[in-house]
């Protein structure tokens, strides 16, 4: 654990000094979200709204995305000092890195050895670059929780697996794609947990706050123009593309439902056959990459399962998907090479400014991926249909 340790923070350092090195401004992260999560916490102990103005916090003021039943989970955050809150960032996080580095091994039927320890730090420290990672981290962000509670549930072989999708669910709604895909793969049981542990997320939420419950199940969960516009540079979502290509209104989001349902339905049958073909860890990293895609809204730390995604292409030795996960890994070489603004230096791709038309690669760079890892499971799986069939390594 101390080496990881030590090799992760060194990673994570690593731009902050280098923005020093450049701008003589040294920044560690801002850690914004876990201080909004802090905040909404505070405003359902106070009774205040969660939904109807934004949060102070700080110096500003930010929505409250997530559903009340987040708050409620939030809530104990109030009690603990905002510098504390804060500090703790980056050990939980390396702490979570680990553990889901370490259970995407394990499912690939890796032996829970001293070389599987060692293996555990490199890859620690090679995810650590990825930008949704980093940016995750940056901000203090909740994506990571969710990677390893849905990761830990579907591939622990327990009576209550369902219970960590439902719970995550209950945090923020694009796990719940989960569920579908549970329903999917016929494991009924484990469904009908999640479902029923989501239901009583929103009827604990509904008990804390009626009010903000019924203003945010009312509609508010559908509005991302509450933090930002749906065609920002920002939304590296199908919806973000539509509405960039054809502006927003009622024709894209009748587009974006389209293509939503549509690559939702080729996703989750491909990563039904991955399951059934027993490559579990690629079927889940399949759905968690789906829920981003189709997403009304996803910045690019909403992209964590593609942390997975890196994991089964270096054991698989995926090199085209390498390299086009190289491109999204090494963020802050972008701000040195083209002198951008090292403010955020785990920003890479996604903060590249227009440039000659070609933002309509770089922007759609994380669907672009989504799409290869499609296409390469589908011919993979294409290939063994008239081979015997071999014991789940979790692979490609």
């Amino acid at each position: 654990m101390t080496s990881v340790l030590v090799v992760s923070v060194a990673v994570f350092l690593a731009p902050s000094l280098l923005q020093w090195a450049f701008t003589g401004r040294l920044v560690f992260g801002d850690f914004l979200d876990v201080t909004v999560y802090r905040a909404g916490g505070a405003a359902l102990l106070h009774g205040e709204p969660l939904y109807a103005a934004n949060l102070p916090v700080g110096t500003g003021s930010f929505p409250f995305t997530y559903p009340p039943f987040a708050a409620v989970v939030f809530a104990p955050m109030a009690f603990v000092p905002a510098w504390l809150c804060r500090a703790l960032v980056i050990p939980v996080h390396i702490g979570l890195l680990t553990a889901v580095v370490r259970k995407c091994l394990r499912c690939m039927g890796h032996p829970d050895t001293r070389q599987l320890r060692r293996s555990s730090t490199a890859l620690t420290a090679i995810v650590f670059l990825l930008e949704p990672i980093a940016w995750t981290m940056w901000l203090g962000q909740l994506n990571l929780v969710l990677l390893a509670l849905v990761l830990v549930d579907l591939t622990a072989d327990r009576r209550w697996s369902g219970l960590g999708v439902g719970i995550a669910t209950g945090l923020k709604l694009t796990p719940g794609l989960f569920i579908v895909y549970l329903l999917c793969t016929r494991r009924f049981r484990a469904a009908g947990t999640a479902m029923v542990t989501s239901a009583v997320t929103i009827g604990l939420g509904f008990l804390s706050a009626p009010g903000d419950s019924a203003r945010y199940w009312a509609g508010t969960f559908l509005d991302n123009t509450r933090f930002e516009a749906t065609a920002s540079p920002s939304n590296l979502s199908i919806n973000g593309t539509v509405a960039r290509l054809i502006g927003t209104g009622d024709v894209q989001r009748i587009g974006w439902l389209v293509l939503a349902i549509g690559v939702t339905i080729i996703a989750l049958t491909t990563a039904s056959r991955a399951h059934a073909d027993g490559r579990v860890l690629l079927g889940l990293t399949l759905c968690g990459l789906t829920s981003t895609a189709v997403s009304p809204f996803s910045w690019s730390h909403h992209w964590v399962w593609i942390a997975p995604l890196a994991i089964l292409a270096i054991a698989h030795a995926s090199g085209a998907l390498l390299a086009c996960l190289a491109v999204l890994t090494f963020a802050w070489p972008v701000h040195i090479v083209l002198g951008l603004d090292m403010h955020f230096p785990v920003l890479g791709i996604s903060a590249l400014p227009p440039w000659h038309g070609l933002e309509i690669l770089y922007d759609n760079a994380y669907l672009i991926v989504f799409a290869g890892a499609l296409v390469a499971t589908h011919r993979a799986l294409s290939d063994r249909t008239a081979t015997p069939r071999t014991p789940a390594t979790g692979g490609m």
